[in-house]
């Protein structure tokens, strides 16, 4: 499999966007709550599952990363955080950011 150094950092390049702007996927209420308690307990998972539900792929990598960093405890607060996003977003249209 053949991947072009424009791909790649297209795609790193989006990550970190979305980091800026805490871009969340918007999923179903049910979901959303999965993916919260999945961030708690298993961090980054929740986000691996929204990110994948939606095809954001940047969500899914940004999983990737809170589950590599959850051993510094940064990555697992990251990833209550992101999962509360997640919930926040899919739960009747409320966002705390706006």
């Amino acid at each position: 499999v053949t991947v072009s150094m424009a791909a790649v950092l297209a795609t790193f390049n989006e990550v970190v966007e979305d980091i800026k702007t805490q871009s969340v996927p918007s999923i179903s209420k049910n979901m959303g709550i999965l993916c919260f308690l999945l961030n708690v307990f298993l961090p980054g998972v929740g986000s691996m599952v929204a990110g994948a539900m939606e095809s954001k792929w940047s969500t899914v990598i940004i999983g990737v990363l809170q589950l590599i960093t959850c051993w510094f405890i940064l990555g697992w607060i990251w990833s209550i955080w992101w999962g509360w996003l997640i919930f926040s977003k899919s739960s009747d249209g409320f966002s705390p950011l706006g």
